[in-house]
């Protein structure tokens, strides 16, 4: 018996539609496959597509959906409607060159709802005489293709194959908690910092610290992402630091927002302004503290100090 390996959706479209590409090469055996046009022209449904021997022209319509269970997955069907797959099928339509094959591929997770909605359209077009073939791959379709094609998982799944113990998946999470904390949040002074995006920077980095997802800081959305956060480290020692540094951001985080509720730490021309100095400099230490202790931790997996 194959165990499979599951793999988390491309976080940005634009990595989807290249991904969309390899697929239609790999699958279809299309070395021609190719993005449709660019962002701002008219596509006609088809974002990626390509000549095949046998099959003809076959065409791509990519939608990554941002739909998420609680366990960060993406849900069955996502926002796919049935009006939203016929009115994509119409606007293949007027695509300039006869499509034999189209395939609507997304990141939603498989669900009958919406094969059905393929099928019945599929018996619309037989019964207009139309040649032509719809199909959806959802991502537990990719997740499939992945695990058949090598050099495709190869390609996007370089650093996933290669965890081959618990010491790489310690590896994966200390990275992204050391990108986390690789900000100006810890460099620059307290009191030239801007109080929501200090207090926003704290809460992404303790995020990421406890969950793995780091997030960007302008558009929100999740940059990387490993496999868990601190408690899932299986090095005690580094798991019990990194419990420390949370619990200390958190503290850190409480202290400046309780300051910033009684008046001891005020907004001045949108900066922090502390009326102690005593009070600047517990907190000065408390972040430096944060960032020592992480680099102990760094050093000891011999990897780059922050």
């Amino acid at each position: 018996m194959t165990i499979h390996q599951f793999y988390q959706a491309p976080l940005h479209w634009q990595q989807f539609e290249e991904f969309a590409v390899q697929l239609l090469a790999e699958v279809y055996d299309v070395p021609t496959a190719q993005p449709y046009g660019r962002p701002g022209q008219t596509q006609h449904g088809v974002d990626v597509y390509g000549r095949s021997r046998k099959h003809g022209l076959i065409a791509m319509q990519c939608k990554r959906l941002s739909g998420l269970d609680a366990n960060n997955q993406p849900l069955p069907g996502g926002p796919i409607s049935r009006k939203f797959i016929f009115d994509e099928a119409k606007a293949i339509e007027a695509f300039p060159h006869a499509i034999s094959i189209w395939i609507l591929v997304t990141t939603a997770r498989r669900d009958t709802r919406v094969q059905g909605y393929a099928e019945e359209l599929n018996e619309r077009w037989a019964k207009k005489g139309i040649d032509r073939t719809a199909t959806v791959w959802s991502w537990d379709d990719c997740v499939s293709h992945l695990n058949s094609y090598p050099e495709l998982r190869k390609r996007y799944y370089r650093d996933v194959i290669q965890v081959n113990s618990v010491g790489d998946l310690d590896q994966m999470v200390l990275e992204t908690i050391s990108m986390a904390f690789n900000r100006t949040a810890f460099e620059l002074p307290l009191h030239i910092e801007t109080p929501n995006e200090f207090l926003q920077a704290l809460q992404d980095t303790q995020r990421a610290l406890r969950t793995g997802a780091l997030l960007d800081r302008k558009s929100g959305h999740v940059i990387r992402k490993s496999i868990g956060g601190w408690r899932q480290i299986h090095h005690p020692e580094w798991r019990s630091a990194l419990g420390k540094i949370d619990r200390n951001l958190r503290m850190l985080r409480t202290r400046l927002e309780h300051g910033l509720k009684d008046g001891t730490i005020r907004r001045t021309n949108n900066y922090l302004d502390f009326t102690n100095m005593r009070q600047l400099q517990d907190l000065e230490e408390l972040r430096e503290r944060c960032v020592r202790d992480l680099t102990d931790v760094l050093m000891d997996a011999e990897l780059p100090a922050i």
